[in-house]
């Protein structure tokens, strides 16, 4: 048996690719709590030692994120960790796709579906948490503050298409998401980028190999460092 742990944000990908294959299982958390890094370690534990005790082999599906993966402590059957600082890592293929577009893109605040889907894209926060709590203009200022650092907004086209470089930012032909993205864009005044998605690291994290540079294996009983994610 063979168990992965991983953010609901990269559900849709994962599910796409693991079918009915028999011998995995695939545990999500919830989305936000990428925002809480000390409540996501929390629940990571917890659930990485309740199913450890299924045996087998042990995956999670998370990078860094926040430094909450820091400390957790691995089961007796050790487990693997994608060498990631967080999920945009997985969306665009890997490491090296992730420092070129960085490199390349400085400043770039990313979305995918499951983001848009979940409410979680700047102006989704802006209308379904911020303005409850303060109201519409104090959301949009706190909104503006928030991703002030930031220059693009960076759509990751699925990575199941084939239309996801800046060429092809045809207004007749973009999709629900795309336009969702152009909207946050034109709202906060930030200039429009789109990426090609890449699911060699999603089915990875499923199938393996786990060896080489893309992993962190965490022998038994150890602890996660962040000085691993660094190499």
């Amino acid at each position: 048996m063979k168990t992965v742990i991983a953010c609901a944000s990269i559900k849709p990908e994962l599910e796409r690719l693991k079918g009915g294959e028999s011998g995995l299982q695939v545990c999500y958390l919830p989305q936000q709590l990428h925002r809480t890094p000390g409540k996501l370690k929390g629940l990571l534990q917890q659930n990485i030692d309740r199913l450890a005790k299924d045996g087998g082999t042990l995956v999670l599906g998370y990078g860094l994120c926040s430094n909450a993966l820091v400390g957790l402590r691995a089961p007796e059957q050790g487990m693997y960790v994608p060498r990631a600082h967080d999920c945009i890592t997985f969306y665009l293929g890997g490491r090296k796709m992730y420092q070129k577009a960085f490199a390349s893109y400085p400043g770039t605040y990313y979305l995918t579906r499951a983001w848009i889907d979940n409410r979680k894209d700047p102006l989704g926060q802006v209308e379904n948490e911020y303005t409850e709590r303060v109201g519409r203009s104090m959301a949009e200022e706190a909104m503006e503050t928030e991703i002030r650092n930031y220059r693009y907004i960076g759509y990751i086209n699925p990575p199941d298409s084939d239309t996801g470089n800046n060429s092809s930012l045809h207004r007749e032909e973009e999709s629900p998401y795309l336009k969702r993205a152009r909207e946050n864009a034109a709202f906060f005044g930030k200039e429009l980028m789109c990426h090609q998605g890449n699911d060699t690291m999603f089915r990875k994290i499923l199938f393996g190999p786990y060896a080489g540079p893309d992993f962190i294996h965490i022998k038994p009983l150890e602890t996660i460092k962040q000085s691993e994610f660094l190499k």
